[in-house]
């Protein structure tokens, strides 16, 4: 069996989606921003547009890719919680999503009825809950769920939350914070059949070696009329257009695919769910800073997520929000809520 430096891999020369031939996009690919090993080059499938890693590391060998992970780090506070503008955004546009009571009196309200109009303000302030729409209803599963970061914002709203998680320190570090969390592959999960009302995916579907497969055994896990919210790396975004192969979200080895929104509706259809809703958003926080570092060294510390991000970041994203109005496949992220 192939090892590169230390991880045991398989040839992957054709799409995992269609089968066809992928020719070399990228080589000499290495880890940025942690210390997995390899020497890694990214496909294209020149059929249907799909990018994916070659070589791909072996079920066995992908903990190694994850030895440090910013989801190993300590979590911010409450986004909506404080009489900061961004807190008070937030509860209005929360309550706009839904999340009745949320909001501090009509004021907030009405900031979050305005703010429909500003799109980076929005789409900043609904990230927070990741396209899961109130009132709440039941029970949440998180797969990939991390150090419980979002765990922890959908409880604050009055949801009971459950999540997955394969790495043994996020996971850690959530039940340290009094979550139930399965530790467990999305393949490997024993969740009882039709038993969710809503399972979200938030920067999963690439990781996964098969995701067709993984769509499929999630989608068997929803009741009937159950919902999943799926985001993602946008393959076709701005950002990636401008920064070729220093673009952040390429993050090789771990991202062992990047999809289209085209590509992603038709893996969902595959596995059997139907998309309700989809699109692309230009919240890509960090995008710009860590692809012009890599671009000129070759390395971005990511530390974690809640970094400060520059002034020509913050004007990436505000560009890009507005982009996306007229060009709905540009956003650095792909969202999509699907149903069973």
């Amino acid at each position: 069996m192939p090892d590169n430096e230390g991880v045991r891999v398989r040839e992957a020369l054709r799409c995992p989606l269609c089968g066809n031939l992928g020719a070399i996009l990228y080589s000499g690919l290495r880890d940025r921003y942690w210390d997995a090993p390899g020497s890694w080059s990214l496909r294209r499938c020149g059929t249907c547009g799909h990018l994916w890693l070659d070589p791909q590391p072996e079920p066995g060998e992908i903990g190694k890719l994850y030895t440090s992970y910013f989801s190993h780090g300590e979590t911010p506070r409450l986004p909506f919680v404080g009489d900061g503008f961004w807190e008070k955004a937030s509860r209005g546009v929360l309550e706009a999503l839904g999340y009745r009571g949320i909001a501090k009196g009509p004021r907030e309200r009405w900031i979050g009825g305005l703010l429909r109009l500003m799109p980076p303000v929005w789409d900043e302030c609904a990230q927070v809950v990741r396209s899961v729409r109130g009132p709440v209803r039941g029970e949440l599963f998180d797969v990939g769920c991390g150090n419980g970061s979002y765990l922890e914002v959908m409880r604050a709203l009055g949801w009971r939350v459950r999540g997955l998680e394969p790495d043994p320190v996020a996971a850690r570090i959530a039940r340290g914070r009094g979550f139930d969390v399965i530790e467990r592959s999305i393949e490997e999960a024993d969740i009882p059949q039709e038993s969710l009302q809503v399972v979200t995916m938030d920067h999963v579907i690439e990781h996964v070696i098969d995701p067709v497969q993984a769509l499929a055994t999630a989608h068997g896990w929803l009741k009937e009329g159950g919902q999943m919210t799926i985001t993602t790396p946008n393959a076709e975004s701005r950002g990636h257009r401008k920064f070729r192969d220093a673009w952040f979200h390429l993050d090789p080895p771990r991202h062992l695919h990047l999809f289209s929104l085209r590509n992603l509706m038709a893996c969902v259809e595959r596995a059997g769910l139907r998309t309700v809703e989809c699109g692309t958003v230009g919240s890509g926080h960090l995008v710009y800073d860590g692809s012009v570092s890599v671009r000129t060294t070759g390395r971005f510390r990511v530390g974690d997520l809640t970094t400060v991000a520059s002034g020509r970041d913050r004007a990436f994203r505000i560009g890009e929000s507005f982009l996306v109005r007229v060009r709905p496949a540009a956003g650095e992220e792909i969202f999509l809520t699907c149903k069973r």
